[in-house]
């Protein structure tokens, strides 16, 4: 019949058409892949949404698309079919003509796709990327740490103190061999403040001593720690005369001192018969609070009278003597009395460093149950000046 005929090729007509019109699309990667999918209407201008039957949902970047085209049906791979036994030519004809009449018409299989590893490429090309610009990060980084740190060195360098100041720092380290051996480190640091045109002196100064000792058994032992710092204020009130308010602290462990603090009092006079040499000496009185490991009437509160001596001389250009002396004694008890004495030869190398070779002695007549302590240290340390 006519109608039966004109239905079924229509029906086919219609068929191939929307078949045409799905036909999945071939995307071409910039690395050589082939993704072949449908295009998804989520697409953005950056953006390339495939919808593979295999891969599910892929998002692609369209910087790494370089194009993408329609695939046909014609150009579509066929599904295999098993192999069949050999058939007479003319009998095999007849089979597939009838078998084209009995099958409907089935959709392709779309060409095999390629994995989803390639696709994962630009991401290891933007860590990358990444790693790059944070390795060029911290040399920059580095580079401003080194910048920084020149800087700090060269403001140290070239800083310089006011005019009115003056001090030093001194680093020592002394050994013993033989039958008497030891190992002794030492430091100490003095600020002088005189402000031009003024009656004002200002001195602040401190040491720390720490000594171990090797017996004679091989055993080491702690022979000197102590500590020991200075506050002096000065003010001339006629000519050579001035007044003076001294505060010092001190602390000995091997002598049994825990703690001394010592605020005092007086007057001086200050004489000097060349530029090369000055000396000053003077008296005075205060308080004393002592805190010592022995148990008697000495730990507390005491009164105290002191008598101060310093000198200096400058016989050659960077060239220079010091000494000190400070005596110390309770008015109530003229057994507890203690003094200090120091000469220091100072050798200046340049406006920076130089050498200072020096005797120390440090004498307490009672440090609480009668016991007396002495020590004395001939030292020799670098000098810092500034």
């Amino acid at each position: 019949m006519i109608f039966p005929r004109f239905h079924k090729s229509a029906l086919l007509w219609l068929l191939s058409l929307s078949t045409a019109w799905a036909a999945p699309s071939v995307v071409v990667l910039d690395s050589g892949e082939r993704l072949i999918g449908e295009l998804a209407p989520e697409s953005t201008e950056t953006t390339l949404v495939l919808k593979s039957a295999v891969l599910g949902e892929l998002r692609l970047a369209r910087a790494h698309v370089v194009s993408v085209t329609r695939q046909s049906a014609e150009t579509q791979a066929k599904p295999e079919v098993a192999a069949k036994p050999k058939r007479a030519q003319g009998q095999g004809q007849r089979a597939q003509a009838k078998t084209d009449k009995q099958q409907p018409a089935t959709e392709a299989k779309p060409a095999r796709e390629v994995s989803a590893e390639p696709v994962q490429q630009p991401a290891e090309v933007e860590l990358a990327k990444a790693n790059e610009a944070l390795s060029i990060m911290e040399a920059k980084l580095a580079e401003l740490r080194e910048l920084k740190l020149a800087e700090t060195f060269n403001t140290v360098k070239n800083y310089k103190t006011p005019d009115s100041w003056s001090g030093s720092l001194k680093l020592g380290i002394n050994l013993s061999q033989g039958d008497s051996r030891w190992a002794q480190s030492y430091a100490k640091g003095n600020l002088e403040i005189k402000p031009k045109q003024s009656l004002n002196y200002y001195r602040l100064s401190g040491s720390y001593t720490y000594r171990q000792t090797e017996a004679a058994n091989g055993n080491e032992y702690k022979s000197t720690d102590k500590m020991d710092a200075e506050f002096t204020y000065r003010r001339t009130f006629w000519d050579d005369w001035f007044v003076q308010n001294a505060l010092g602290y001190r602390a000995d462990h091997i002598k049994g001192i825990d703690r001394e603090a010592q605020e005092s009092v007086g007057i001086g006079y200050r004489y000097k018969p060349s530029s090369k040499v000055n000396v000053l000496f003077g008296a005075g009185g205060g308080v004393e609070e002592l805190d010592a490991d022995y148990e008697d009437t000495r730990s507390g509160f005491n009164p105290l009278l002191n008598v101060f001596q310093e000198a200096t001389w400058s016989p050659i250009k960077r060239t220079t003597l010091v000494q000190k002396f400070n005596y110390y004694i309770n008015p109530e008890d003229s057994q507890q009395y203690n003094y200090i004495f120091s000469a220091a030869l100072r050798l200046r190398l340049t406006d920076l460093l130089g050498f200072e070779f020096s005797y120390n002695k440090s004498f307490d007549n009672d440090v609480g149950d009668g016991n007396a302590q002495d020590d004395v240290q001939w030292r020799n340390a670098l000098v810092v000046y500034f």
